[in-house]
Parts: C-alpha cells; sequence; structure tokens
C-alpha cells in the first residue's frame, strides 16, 4: 500500500510522494482510506481461511469454527 500524502510532523505541511524520493525524519505517510479498508478487508479473510483450514484439518467444520470465521469476516 503506498502513501498518497506524506505529513510532517504535527504541522499541516504536506508532500505528494515522488517516485525515487523517499522523505527524511519526521515525515508521517498518509493512506487512503479506501486503501486501508480494502488492506484490512484482504487480512480479515486471510485469518478467517486460516481458521476455516485449522477447524477442517483438526476435527472437521463444527459450528465454532464456522461462527469464528464468520466473526473475523465480520470484524468483531
Amino acid at each position: 500500500m503506498k502513501p498518497v500524502l506524506y505529513r510532517y510532523r504535527d504541522s499541516e505541511s504536506v508532500i505528494m510522494p515522488m517516485e525515487g524520493y523517499t522523505p527524511g525524519e519526521g515525515w508521517t505517510p498518509l493512506y487512503d482510506q479506501a486503501a486501508i479498508d480494502a488492506a484490512v478487508a484482504a487480512e480479515r479473510e486471510r485469518c478467517a481461511k486460516v481458521c476455516d483450514a485449522i477447524a477442517y484439518e483438526w476435527r472437521g467444520a463444527n459450528s465454532q469454527s464456522v461462527q469464528c470465521a464468520d466473526a473475523i469476516r465480520k470484524g468483531e
């Protein structure tokens, strides 16, 4: 995930990312909320698949393992 802007410390100064340039100390990357939401959703799905795989491997799908995966997918 690439930042859309960099903000300097606690100021309102921002710069756009440039190819081949990395901001120095004090610059914090800022990300687009849609990109953050997509990354979180992808990670939840990855974790839910791990939960499903472990549940099936151990004793087949049971209600608790399905509830675990569903809760992860919902973000609970």
